[in-house]
């Protein structure tokens, strides 16, 4: 059963984009309260401003392979006028199609107008050529700049859903009559009646593919927009576990740890517990609240000497080694915090697993991206008998692959544990 703000795409949407084509342009941004429809409209009318770039491809390649084979069937009779309008066509095409790219498609504001002016020229270049052309071949001549008005249809059926389209091919059977008939020919020439037939034929083909793209493109882009909200929905719940696990678990953990004295001394253990809570509601709000940093403010070797200093207030004493590192910033902010919130959790284990309270942290370039070794001298454990608990499997290993990195964990009974995390760069 799909889950609420489900994408699954119902009949009437697709019934809307046969009946209106791609919807129109968001007057405003869609903040992330709002609901996947609403999303997904936006994102398919952003999608849909490239949407006459299809038509206009089509026109380009079109235009030349209808002229060769214009070319090849009547010679050098009609040549100039077929070839006048394949050279209009393709270079007029290439025009809109640069234009539209580096516009960032075609507005929607811009849509109605932008396809009135293409489809009046369509219209008179084929009178152009239909009144230029010789009689002997003026239907072969029509075939060609008819692929003008293919696009066209295309365009609208894409734009403006299938009533649109229809309408234009009904228009297109007095449109074909009145081209013969400007030619100079009569209604019943057996060539131009052929010819005739296979320009609507055409026109037909062009909407039904057009209205097929159409649906899938809009389908397609609910079906994406589905995935991608569970995508996030499971990764903002692993988030939150991770959070949950590194902060509040770890402090009423460390809470729980008796030590030797607490009775004699409870009122300074009070205070430390206090501070200790205090500290960490301080950084639990923090990572609520703040805003996503754009890019790394400090060296990397500034932010792992703070979590050095933070691990310190519970009895740990790590060395930095650092020397050989030149932090240049080319990792992104992402992949750093990553790395970082990895490394805290390496330390946290030190504390709670190793049985000592010294580690060596070495940080260096490796393969393209920034590695981080934590290593103690501790009891140590037997990797293939204890499998990876939560804090290994999630925060450490799972939370680097999701930023392309990876991270390991060396250890032996009686030799200390060898912690190796890695990002890209």
């Amino acid at each position: 059963m799909p889950e609420a703000g489900s994408a699954a795409p119902p009949r009437a949407f697709v019934r809307t984009l046969l009946r209106s084509g791609t919807p129109a342009e968001p007057t405003g941004p869609v903040d992330d309260t709002a609901d996947l429809t609403a999303v997904g409209d936006a994102t398919l009318a952003r999608a849909s401003r490239y949407w006459i770039v299809v038509p206009l491809a089509y026109r380009i390649a079109a235009f030349v392979k209808v002229f060769i084979g214009f070319a090849a069937a009547n010679g050098a009779v009609g040549l100039g006028p077929a070839l006048g309008a394949t050279v209009f066509a393709v270079a007029a095409n290439t025009v809109a199609m640069v234009w539209v790219l580096r516009n960032g498609g075609l507005r929607a504001r811009a849509t109605g107008r932008a396809l009135g002016f293409d489809l009046a020229i369509g219209v008179l270049l084929n009178f152009t050529v239909a009144v230029t052309a010789p009689a002997a071949v003026q239907p072969f001549a029509i075939d060609v700049s008819w692929t003008w008005l293919v696009g066209a249809v295309a365009m609208w059926a894409g734009t403006s859903g299938l009533p649109a389209a229809l309408w234009l091919f009904a228009a297109a059977v007095p449109l074909r009559a009145a081209l013969t008939l400007a030619g100079g020919l009569p209604l019943g020439d057996p060539l131009a009646m052929t010819r005739s037939i296979g320009c609507l034929v055409a026109l037909a083909v062009a909407i039904v593919l057009a209205v097929a793209i159409l649906v899938l493109l809009g389908v397609g882009t609910r079906f994406a927009l589905d995935i991608g909200l569970r995508r996030g929905r499971e990764a903002e719940r692993r988030r939150t576990r991770r959070i949950m696990h590194d902060s509040v678990l770890q402090t009423l953990e460390a809470l729980a740890i008796s030590a030797p004295g607490d009775d004699a001394q409870a009122v300074t253990r009070l205070s430390e517990l206090r501070s200790v809570a205090k500290a960490e509601a301080a950084e639990l709000r923090r990572r609520i609240t703040e805003p996503v940093p754009t890019g790394p403010s400090r060296g990397f070797a500034v932010e792992l000497a703070d979590v050095a200093t933070e691990m310190a207030r519970d009895g740990l004493r790590t060395q930095l080694v650092a020397a050989d590192f030149a932090d240049d910033n080319k990792v992104s902010h992402d992949r750093r915090a990553a790395l970082c919130e990895a490394v805290r959790e390496a330390l946290r284990n030190t504390v709670k697993h190793s049985g000592t309270k010294q580690v060596v942290l070495r940080v260096e370039k490796r393969d393209g991206g920034i590695a981080v070794v934590a290593r103690d001298q501790g009891q140590g454990f037997d990797v293939q008998d204890r499998p990876p608990g939560f804090g290994i499997s999630q925060s450490i290993v799972a939370r680097l692959a999701e930023v392309g990195g990876h991270g390991t964990v060396d250890s032996q009974p009686g030799r200390g544990t060898r912690v190796t995390m890695w990002v890209p760069g």
